[in-house]
């Protein structure tokens, strides 16, 4: 783990893909090195049918969810949160100054009892 997902209104595809947000996401997540480097997965998906404020076009709204393994200590995932969302505002400053861009991040665990997984990527 982590599973980084970034969930933005469709009217910034075009000026989110130049940035590269996803990559530069990951990269950060894997220079934490508190990761194992197979189990990071970053997505990105825009999101089609949206409100956002008071509807105006130009409005728009990004939500980068971060889901881990349960365990982890409090001030490391702090660290996390306080890293993940740095690179975040950094890499959006200058769409967020173009125009009204709401920015969230949150990190969640996975419940162990009620998560699944399989599959034939590495572990290492």
């Amino acid at each position: 783990m982590p599973h980084i997902t970034i969930d933005y209104t469709a009217n910034l595809t075009d000026d989110l893909q130049p940035l590269d947000l996803p990559r530069k996401l990951h990269e950060a997540a894997q220079a934490l090195a508190v990761f194992p480097i197979n189990g990071l997965r970053t997505f990105a998906r825009a999101i089609e049918d949206y409100q956002v404020g008071a509807n105006q076009k130009n409005e728009a709204f990004i939500n980068i969810q971060i889901r881990i393994a349960p365990g982890r200590p409090e001030e490391l995932r702090q660290r996390i949160v306080d890293t993940l969302f740095a690179t975040a505002e950094q890499t959006l400053a200058t769409l967020m100054e173009k125009r009204p861009v709401g920015l969230q991040l949150e990190i969640t665990e996975f419940d162990r009892s009620l998560t699944r997984m399989a599959g034939s990527l590495p572990t290492t």
